[in-house]
């Protein structure tokens, strides 16, 4: 090979576990969030439930926060992301792609659990606004 060419397979970043299916980088959080479930199929009755959230991680394509209720895969969520580095709530709507206890309680003994949330585009959410904030804050 040519002294000038690189192969693609050795120019790429390896991910840091084999089961990492993150496509965006994370940043850390502790943000607080509302989230309201529009549909759920494995448990109808949680539909039009409104959960207190604290983040744990955000991303430009996702969140991952802790509350104390478990949500089932394939949720449907609209979220409610107050920044604290940043005036104003962003509106999105995601899907809950894992669920997990934490091995924690709150303060009134209910189990914690981690969510994670793929978000979705859709016209009446803030996910223009959302993905300009995070690659504004990767760039610098």
């Amino acid at each position: 090979m040519a002294d000038n060419i690189i192969e693609f397979n050795r120019a790429r970043v390896k991910r840091l576990s084999t089961n990492d299916k993150r496509m965006h980088p994370r940043t850390e959080s502790d943000d607080r969030l509302f989230t309201q479930v529009v549909l759920a199929a494995d448990e109808p009755d949680l539909v039009g439930a409104t959960l207190s959230c604290t983040a744990v991680n955000m991303s430009m394509g996702g969140i991952q926060f802790k509350t104390t209720q478990a949500v089932p895969v394939g949720t449907l969520l609209d979220l409610w992301v107050d920044v604290s580095s940043r005036p104003g709530k962003f509106f999105l709507a995601g899907e809950v792609r894992w669920s997990r206890p934490t091995s924690e309680t709150d303060e009134n003994g209910a189990e914690m659990h981690f969510v994670g949330v793929q978000l979705k585009s859709g016209a009446a959410t803030d996910i223009l606004d959302w993905r300009d904030f995070h690659a504004t804050a990767y760039a610098r």
